[in-house]
């Protein structure tokens, strides 16, 4: 029988095909090319700043100043009503503050030694102990307020400096005057602002005497002094 001439070269070519197929799947452990990476230094962005704060705003994007700028009137409106929920209790405070200031002004006069000092000096510092024990009770230790805070703060300061600086012929000094004068003037300004808080319909506040116990516990460690 003849041999078939035709037969090898089927073969050849099936097998070159399929070579050829095999060529084509993908290495499982080819090395994929890396990914060209863009230089965000060489984009040309060619919009103003004025104009990228009006496309974030038509985007409805706020820019940081004004979600600042919310957050601290957020912030100012809850002190407000803090101190709205507390206002006999700082009403209190700045009364005796000023009663105390008022005596030290009454007594300094007499102060011609240390005895007679030191008589006034005994009883006064139980009455600061206790107002800063208040203090710190009404303004969560001064943390709490917001603005009213501020003079609030300064008073407290002042009066503070002044019960270190006071002591026999001290009416002799001529800071005296000037350092009583400065501590009413800010207990003025609380007061003015106890009395705008107080007007501000627009502030819900809860129960006043869940707000005293609130407070209370706000203070509730280690008094100012």
């Amino acid at each position: 029988m003849a041999r078939s001439i035709i037969a090898p070269f089927v073969t050849a070519g099936l097998l070159l095909t399929l070579a050829g197929a095999c060529d084509q799947k993908q290495d499982p452990y080819a090395i994929p090319e890396k990914k060209k990476k863009v230089d965000l230094h060489k984009i040309d962005n060619t919009m103003s700043k004025e104009e990228l704060v009006e496309a974030r705003k038509e985007a409805g994007i706020k820019s940081p100043e004004e979600i600042a700028a919310e957050n601290a009137a957020w912030y100012e409106t809850e002190s407000r009503k803090y101190v709205k929920q507390r206002l006999p209790e700082y009403r209190k405070l700045i009364e005796t503050m000023r009663a105390l200031l008022d005596e030290i002004e009454k007594q300094a006069p007499k102060w011609k030694d240390e005895a007679a000092f030191t008589k006034f000096s005994d009883k006064h510092k139980e009455k600061v102990a206790e107002l800063w024990k208040h203090y710190d009770e009404v303004t969560g230790k001064g943390g709490e307020g917001g603005n009213t805070q501020i003079p609030l703060s300064k008073a407290a300061d002042g009066f503070e400096q002044l019960n270190l600086d006071i002591g026999p012929k001290v009416v002799e000094n001529e800071a005296f005057p000037g350092a009583i004068k400065e501590i009413r003037d800010n207990l003025d300004a609380v007061v003015a602002a106890l009395d705008d808080i107080e007007k501000d319909e627009s502030l819900d506040v809860a129960d006043p005497e869940g707000a005293a116990e609130a407070g209370k516990e706000a203070g509730k460690d280690e008094p100012k002094k």
